[in-house]
């Protein structure tokens, strides 16, 4: 829940094997909140406690459908994150308000994010915005190769099943010790951190 909290966490998956953490961050009451200067906490948290640490640290830009655009990438263009999510759409949120990713916002983060350098962990919650992405890398706002990550089982997003995990081309997410037992148990070693940088194509 606070910076200190979450700093430890991403620790303690980076021991059990992760090579990347996505970051929220809650407010007082446990909600939401894309608060820049709790990301620059929880960030310098991770250097200052743990400098062993080299895994790669993606921070959202969605942790807050009530935040503005601007408050949404403030915490990107202060601290140029390796990675950022990029939500390829707007959808209605667990039927809570809608959340709203406008072709104006898209536009603008994607060019920021080329800016500071950030790699963008483009989200898709329905084929749709699949689609999208495909029509931003050919506009040149998302620059290939691209790194997707399939939102599936959300309320008004495409639904969690076999025939639509195959269809999204993504493998089940899993806790990250089980997948790195899994990875291992077929013989092969789970991508380190500056692995992971090679194969995002990301500047070390």
């Amino acid at each position: 829940m606070t910076p200190s909290e979450i700093a430890d966490d991403v620790y303690r998956v980076w021991k059990a094997g992760a090579a990347i953490a996505r970051l929220h961050m809650r407010d007082e009451n446990g909600d939401g909140t894309m608060d820049h200067n709790k990301f620059r906490e929880t960030v310098e948290l991770v250097h200052e406690r743990y400098p062993e640490c080299d895994i790669i640290l993606n921070l959202t830009t969605s942790g807050d459908i009530n935040a503005n655009d601007e408050e949404r990438v403030l915490h990107v263009k202060e601290l140029k994150p390796e990675m950022a999510s990029y939500d390829c759409g707007t959808m209605n949120w667990l039927h809570s308000g809608v959340f709203f990713n406008t072709p104006k916002f898209l536009e603008d983060c994607g060019k920021l994010l080329q800016e500071v350098g950030t790699k963008p962990e483009i989200e898709a919650f329905d084929p749709g915005m699949i689609g999208n992405a495909a029509y931003y890398i050919k506009k040149g706002i998302l620059k290939t190769p691209v790194h997707f990550q399939f939102c599936m089982g959300c309320a008004n997003g495409i639904p969690g099943s076999t025939k639509n995990l195959l269809f999204m081309k993504e493998t089940a997410e899993q806790l990250v010790a089980r997948a790195k037992r899994v990875i291992e148990e077929y013989g092969c070693e789970a991508a380190t951190p500056d692995e992971a940088r090679e194969i995002l194509g990301l500047k070390k």
